[in-house]
């Protein structure tokens, strides 16, 4: 997955979002029939899929990915036609499935076809038309751009909200979506903080009046109308949130922290390894604006090391990303729904070496 890191103008970057699927298939399950290899057959025609597209429809099929290679062409078509005589509500499989093309010609992504689709880039602009009106478009930078043949990634951030909790520690409010055009994953908006003397990010989910904000993968008899203004009225709920999330920063400074046996108390609470958790210590200790002994040290570890450590799976640089923003609101935002880390609660910071 190709990933822009240095800042670009949020014009820009909704250029370089692409549509995903310039030419899409929809077949029933029964209609499939194995080629050999990393194919099928559908409709008179063989498809290749991409590796990702592959173990996708093997988990529909109810199968291990590694098994029909290790078949005959028509064993594999004998396996997959027995399956599918079996009954698809048996194993929980959809009817139907989407294929969706890359520009190689190759199925990059399968996803339930019963599931409504949004461009890219009409997601993607969202953002910009769902800004408060006293912030201006022109105030927008992509901090962080991913993109792959299933989905995109943005982090953008404005410099009409911000704060800056300790002397030339600027941070800037702004937003996180993801989304799939082809259906692969559900729409995900959060709130974004990103710290503008190192170029780390942090995200939020969003919450509103007690209850998560989420969009999940839409059914098609949404109208794509309304499950775009879904995706708006998150976006306008993140962009109002910002400003507490921002002061959440400021109240971490009145709050000290002892960082003795933080690291593994890190590793029992979020089970992570402890290599990472060694990481989370080695940036405690290594701010570029220095130590201030509060528990801003630790929200600035963590989005550090989510950020920057390119050994970690993008799966687990969110989670990381993840547990920063909600540690920063535990003194001013407690929901138990959204998950966000309750001030009230056995925290890693209070008793950092008996938190399980």
């Amino acid at each position: 997955m190709p990933t822009e890191e240095h800042e670009i103008a949020f014009g820009d970057a909704v250029n370089q979002i692409r549509d995903t699927a310039i030419d899409s298939v929809q077949c029933g399950l029964g209609q499939l029939r194995y080629a050999g290899g990393k194919r099928f057959e559908v409709g008179g025609r063989v498809h290749r899929f991409s590796d990702e597209a592959w173990e996708s429809t093997c988990r529909h099929l109810a199968l291990p990915s590694d098994l029909l290679p290790q078949l005959r062409q028509h064993l594999g078509s004998l396996v997959l036609k027995t399956l599918h005589g079996a009954g698809r509500k048996a194993t929980g499989a959809p009817e139907k499935l989407r294929l969706a093309r890359n520009e190689n010609g190759e199925i990059a992504s399968v996803a339930p076809a019963t599931l409504a689709t949004l461009p890219n880039q009409e997601i993607a602009r969202a953002i910009r038309e769902t800004l408060p009106a006293q912030i201006p478009s022109q105030t927008l930078s992509v901090s962080c751009l991913s993109l792959s043949d299933a989905e995109f990634e943005l982090s953008c951030h404005t410099q009409a909200l911000t704060t800056e909790p300790c002397p030339g520690d600027v941070l800037h409010g702004g937003i996180t979506i993801r989304h799939s055009q082809a259906g692969t994953a559900p729409t995900v908006v959060l709130g974004y903080i990103h710290r503008l003397v190192c170029s780390n990010g942090m995200t939020q989910r969003v919450c509103l009046a007690g209850r998560p904000s989420r969009t999940k993968r839409c059914k098609a008899g949404n109208s794509p109308a309304r499950t775009l203004e879904a995706v708006k009225e998150q976006l306008r709920q993140a962009w109002a949130q910002l400003r507490e999330r921002l002061d959440g920063m400021r109240e971490l400074l009145k709050h000290r922290m002892d960082a003795n046996g933080l690291p593994e108390g890190l590793r029992r609470r979020w089970s992570i390894n402890r290599e990472v958790a060694k990481s989370i210590a080695q940036a405690l200790q290594s701010d570029e604006l220095g130590r201030t002994g509060t528990e801003y040290d630790l929200v600035n570890a963590l989005s550090r090391v989510a950020t920057h450590n390119s050994q970690l799976a993008q799966r687990y640089s969110r989670h990381l990303s993840l547990a920063a923003g909600m540690f920063a609101q535990r003194h001013v935002h407690q929901c138990r729904m959204c998950g966000t880390w309750l001030a009230d609660e056995q925290s890693v910071v209070d008793h950092p070496a008996e938190t399980e």
